[in-house]
């Protein structure tokens, strides 16, 4: 008995030292946050960030899919709610979307070209290739990849080393299965955890097919409960509502927004698990697009998310406001390039805006991808920020998909005076891998054909180019002279050139060029050309230069002509502005006009044309020597891409500069309906000249497009 009393005191002495070494026992510090999929409803994501943060909620970790793997990832890389509100409030969708060139990192010449066309496709050989999908997210990837890329230069590629340990989760379509991230190129994981299938293009990563989270795992739960088993977990649901009303005129987003839904809510339910608190904004049925409601989107998930917060006491609060993180500067060690395989690093290094040795940050390494893109050398950009071995160092990668070598683009315009002009053009944006551009653009419609070809190089590094260009046009028409007079005839107008062109900004250049030019009519007439030399200065301050839009246009071309049966020199100019005025009106004013001194050729007259007329005449009209014109319109849409217009125009014509007393001036006054669609815009209206007579005129397409008129 003594003995059992003995080794009892033992057994209860040890176990008091046992526990007295133990260390006490304490409960998981935080919340395990996951942010739910749902396009632009993701958006809601910043506000509730931002409520958490103000009532300091502790995040220790962050699992997301699709937009919110995009702010998660962003939110543990260790910018603040406010950043990504900043960063999104004012941020231009339309352009992060957009797959056209920066139109300031664009020369004027490429920003023209392609336009009109109503189809445009690449081709590969002669066969034409189909868009792989409706939007571009290569500028997403800029964006992401020099937001999320100092970071992971700074603390390495597991995502458990950043501020907040991140998980991110993307579907495989080879394998039909559920894909979880942790280790890697972060903002890689970030495009193809929001790449919905036809929307934003797939992800390919080694055997990988990926495509948006959300077809398999909307709002990933149980991958922050085994990635943090001690962790509760807190869901934020922004997916898709389900619809309280019949769509009775659905679009194809809106079915295939429903479709998406519906096909994915059901493999969802294989993963769905229920979160220990689960908060759901209500969005106002704001869609997947709705990137135009960025402001109410966020202030719905932070007015509700400080209101939900409040009534859930049991949320961890240990946690303090962050401070934001701007990341350094680094200095390049080098820059890589994969993927080129048929263009010359001859090519690539006259876009190139940053060279070893250059200071590297967020904003340097976005332009540098952005100039590269306005090459036209590649369809994709994917930009990487890599770690070189010293903090402050970095690598900058660059691995590009090439452009197909050749786009295909068709194209019609017509016009009531000369009909329809239907147009075939062939791009190559890599003869010789060289990246130079050769186009040959053909066509013709009623009474008219033409033949254009131009091959120029294209930079912005030298800061010049080079062009050869010619073109062919027979036209049968008529040719009113100076008593009015009509001749049917059939000519045929050639020319051929050599350029020399240096661009002066993003909406200007400089040419100097050598040209031969000609003219043949079919009633065997001798054929008459001549050689010019000649100076032009092209400024076009819209982004679009062939729609009628916001900005400046200033074209002054100058040229002699040395041979000695005809010599003689001119000066042409082309002068305007298109203001924007409150109430949806436009109002432009335009001054035209040319000068001529010496014997020139008589077809050489200025005659009116498709961009430069005068309501009420007709096209190829009022030939005259010396000319001063202008014009004045006003503008108003009226219904989406409707609008209707007045115009008024007038020309001051002469024969001879020490004439120009005895001039003419002729006038008209029109009136348009329009509207803008894919191809350019279709016009209707009546038109006066100076007499009372009528004409009613219809055209469709651009200047630059229509006809022989152009």
């Amino acid at each position: 008995m003594r003995i059992s009393f003995s080794i009892l005191c033992l057994f209860l002495l040890t176990s008091s030292l046992a526990l007295a070494k133990s260390p006490p026992s304490t409960s998981p510090s935080g919340v395990a946050l996951v942010l739910a999929g749902g396009g632009a409803r993701g958006l809601a994501h910043v506000g509730f960030l931002k409520a958490m943060e103000e009532n300091n909620i502790e995040i220790s970790s962050i699992a997301g899919t699709s937009m919110g793997a995009l702010m998660a990832g962003l939110y543990a890389c260790g910018y603040s709610a406010a950043q990504l509100d900043s960063l999104t409030t004012n941020m231009d969708w339309g352009q992060l979307f957009s797959s056209d060139p920066e139109a300031r990192l664009t020369l004027l010449p490429d920003r023209i070209r392609g336009r009109q066309d109503l189809l445009r496709l690449s081709l590969q050989g002669l066969t034409p290739i189909l868009p792989g999908s409706a939007v571009s997210n290569m500028r997403v990837g800029f964006l992401l990849s020099g937001m999320t890329g100092p970071a992971q230069v700074l603390k390495g590629f597991d995502f458990d080393s950043l501020s907040i340990p991140l998980r991110v989760v993307s579907s495989d379509l080879i394998s039909r299965d559920r894909i979880v991230f942790s280790h890697g190129e972060l903002y890689k994981y970030q495009l193809a955890s929001m790449a919905i299938p036809g929307i934003f293009p797939p992800f390919i990563h080694d055997s990988l097919l990926l495509v948006d989270g959300g077809v398999f795992d909307n709002m990933p739960v149980d991958v922050a409960e085994k990635a943090w088993p001690d962790l509760p977990v807190l869901a934020v649901d922004v997916g898709m509502a389900n619809p309280t009303e019949f769509p009775n005129a659905p679009s194809l987003l809106t079915v295939f927004g429903l479709t998406f839904n519906a096909l994915s809510t059901r493999v969802n339910n294989d993963y769905h698990r229920e979160p220990d608190w689960l908060f759901t904004p209500d969005l106002h049925q704001a869609a997947v697009w709705s990137f135009d409601s960025t402001d109410s989107l966020i202030a719905w998930g932070y007015n509700q998310g400080m209101v939900w917060i409040a009534a859930n006491p049991d949320l961890p609060r240990s946690g303090t406001q962050r401070p934001g993180w701007t990341p350094p500067d680094f200095t390049v060690r080098n820059i890589l390039f994969s993927g080129n395989d048929n263009i010359s690093m001859r090519a690539i290094d006259r876009w190139l805006t940053i060279f070893r040795g250059d200071t590297l940050n967020t904003q340097t390494a976005m332009d540098a991808a952005e100039n590269l893109y306005a090459s036209g050398l590649f369809s994709m950009i994917r930009m990487s920020m890599l770690p070189a071995g010293n903090p402050k160092q970095c690598d900058l990668a660059f691995s590009v998909t090439e452009n197909d070598p050749g786009s295909l683009g068709l194209g019609f315009s017509y016009n009531s005076d000369f009909g329809l002009d239907a147009r075939l053009t062939i791009d190559h944006n890599n003869t010789f891998n060289r990246g130079i551009k050769s186009i040959i653009n053909t066509g013709g419609g009623s009474d008219y054909a033409f033949l254009e070809m131009s091959t120029f190089t294209n930079t912005q590094h030298t800061n010049r180019y080079f062009s050869v260009s010619g073109s062919v046009f027979q036209i049968k028409g008529n040719e009113p002279d100076h008593e009015g007079e009509h001749h049917t005839r059939i000519w045929t107008d050639h020319s051929a050139s050599l350029t020399l062109a240096k661009p002066f900004s993003w909406y200007g250049i400089f040419e100097v060029a050598t040209e031969w030019k000609g003219r043949s009519y079919a009633n065997g007439s001798s054929a008459e050309a001549f050689p010019l030399l000649s100076f032009s200065v092209l400024a076009d301050s819209r982004e679009n230069p062939t729609s009628t839009s916001p900005g400046s246009r200033v074209l002054v071309k100058a040229g002699w002509c040395p041979q000695n049966s005809n010599s003689f020199s001119f000066i042409n100019w082309d002068l305007g502005k298109i203001h924007a005025m409150p109430g949806s009106f436009l109002t432009g004013f335009s001054a035209w006009g040319s000068f001529l001194w010496g014997d020139n050729y008589s077809w050489q007259e200025s005659r009116l044309t498709a961009a430069h007329g005068i309501p009420g005449y007709r096209w190829n009209s009022l030939p005259t020597r010396e000319r001063i014109a202008g014009s004045f319109f006003t503008s108003r849409r009226v219904l989406g891409p409707m609008f209707i217009e007045a115009k008024t125009a007038a020309t001051y014509d002469f024969q001879a500069i020490d004439q120009y007393q005895d001039g003419e001036i002729n006038w008209g006054v029109g009136l348009t309906s329009g509207i803008n669609i894919p191809g350019g815009t279709a016009r209707l209206g009546p038109e006066w000249d100076k007499n009372g007579n009528t004409r009613w005129t219809f055209s469709y397409g651009s200047d630059y497009s229509f006809g022989p008129g152009r």
